[in-house]
């Protein structure tokens, strides 16, 4: 079975935010946090949590469940 890979802005990641619930797994963490935001700055991807107002580095990768209940994850390198 062959897997297919796409690229996604973070703008993207903030419209997924919105509509589900996403979460965050962050380097050196074993939970993932829920994220309200992300964004791209100067080549490293942030997130901001829903229970703190503050932004975390050092992001290996988002994911959460689509509409069929399905996990979605996408890696740090795959988003632009």
């Amino acid at each position: 079975m062959e897997q297919a890979y796409a690229l996604v802005n973070v703008r993207d990641i903030n419209l997924l935010c919105q509509h589900y619930k996403t979460y965050a797994l962050i380097e050196g963490k074993a939970v993932r946090r829920r994220i309200t935001r992300a964004r791209r700055r100067k080549g490293i991807l942030e997130v901001r949590t829903a229970a703190r107002d503050t932004w975390i580095q050092d992001v290996t990768a988002i994911e959460w469940v689509n509409a069929v209940g399905k996990t979605i994850r996408y890696m740090a390198h795959e988003i632009r």
